[in-house]
C-alpha cells in the first residue's frame, strides 16, 4: 500500500497535466493500482514503481493541441475523449438542422418556432452557468471562438463560394434559407456546450 503523502505526489502530478476533474479521478486510480502491484510482485520502491508507471502513461499524457481550430493544449488522453464527445454534438447538431431545413420548406412558422425553443433554451442555460459560476461572461465570449463554431463559420464561407460558383443565378432567397440553417447549427452547437460545461463536463469552455 501507499502512504497519503505518495498518493498527493501522484495527484500533483495528475494536476499539472491539466485533467478535467472527472478524467483525473479514473486516472489517479489507475496510477496507484499499478504503482501499488508493482510494489507488491516487482519489489519496486515506490519513487522507481511510481517513474515506470508515469512511463507506461507517457504517450497518454503528452499534451498535444486539442483541436484542429484550438491553441489549447490538453492531454493525448483527454484530446481523444473530447474528440469523441465533439463528434457526438456535431452529429446531433446536423439532425437539428436537418430538421429545421424541413420545417423551413413545409412550414416557416414552425422553423420559427424551434428556433424559439432552441433561443429560449440557449438563454436558461447561459443564465444557469453565469449565476452558478460554472462559466465567467469572458468564458461565453471567448466561446464565439469555439472550434466546433469555427468550423461552422468556415462551412458557411464554403456553401456561399461553392454556390455562388456552380450557380450563374445562384438565389439570394436560397442564401438566405442556408444562413438560417447554419445559424440553427450553430445555436445548437452552442446549446448542447453550455449544456456540459453546466454539468462539469470538459468541452473547452
Amino acid at each position: 500500500m501507499i502512504t497519503k503523502e505518495q498518493e498527493n505526489q501522484v495527484a500533483a502530478y495528475l494536476i499539472s497535466k491539466k485533467l478535467s476533474p472527472q478524467i483525473l479521478i479514473e486516472v489517479k486510480d489507475h496510477f496507484i493500482l499499478q504503482i501499488t502491484d508493482l510494489m507488491d510482485n516487482e519489489n519496486k520502491n515506490f519513487h522507481e514503481a511510481f517513474l515506470a508507471t508515469k512511463f507506461s502513461w507517457k504517450k497518454e499524457l503528452d499534451m498535444v493541441r486539442a483541436d484542429l481550430f484550438s491553441f489549447r493544449k490538453v492531454t493525448r488522453i483527454e484530446k481523444d475523449i473530447l474528440s469523441h464527445r465533439f463528434r457526438k454534438i456535431m452529429v446531433i447538431s446536423t439532425m437539428f438542422s436537418a430538421l429545421s431545413f424541413l420545417l423551413l420548406l413545409l412550414d416557416n412558422n414552425l422553423f420559427v418556432t424551434l428556433q424559439i425553443l432552441f433561443l429560449g433554451g440557449w438563454f436558461l442555460l447561459l443564465i444557469y452557468n453565469l449565476i452558478k459560476k460554472q462559466m465567467k461572461l469572458s468564458n461565453y465570449i471567448a466561446m464565439s471562438f469555439h472550434p466546433l463554431l469555427v468550423r461552422n463559420f468556415l462551412l458557411g464561407i464554403a456553401v456561399f463560394l461553392i454556390g455562388h460558383a456552380l450557380m450563374v443565378d445562384y438565389c439570394e432567397i436560397i442564401d438566405r434559407q442556408m444562413n438560417k440553417v447554419l445559424l440553427m447549427y450553430s445555436l445548437v452547437v452552442q446549446v448542447q456546450l453550455l449544456y456540459f460545461n453546466s454539468r462539469k463536463v470538459n468541452v473547452l469552455i
